[in-house]
């Protein structure tokens, strides 16, 4: 029983990794898109960076303007895909 368990997980996994490949070898590569390459349209445009001139003014009213600050220079995490989920469930037992 856990020997069918480890192998149904282990095709899962494998079909998820290599679902593009297996498009493409039955000749359905144009209906399938890369889930990369798809807009949400709900994506921000990239912020500039706080001048010191726009933090001296807002630390003027805002306690958490130095926050504020160093969060403007940090890009953006890239979102995580669904393989990188399913392997993180599968390694770690943590669903995100």
């Amino acid at each position: 029983m856990k020997m069918l368990l480890l192998m149904l997980i282990i095709g899962i996994c494998a079909m998820a990794w290599r679902s593009p490949d297996i498009m493409q070898a039955v000749g359905l590569a144009g209906i399938a898109q890369d889930p990369a390459r798809i807009s949400t349209g709900t994506a921000t445009p990239p912020q500039k960076p706080m001048t010191a001139d726009e933090f001296a003014a807002l630390s003027k009213k805002d306690p958490h303007a130095y926050q504020k600050f160093i969060n403007s220079y940090q890009a953006p995490a890239p979102e995580r895909g669904e393989i990188d989920k399913l392997m993180n469930f599968l390694a770690r037992g943590k669903f995100e």
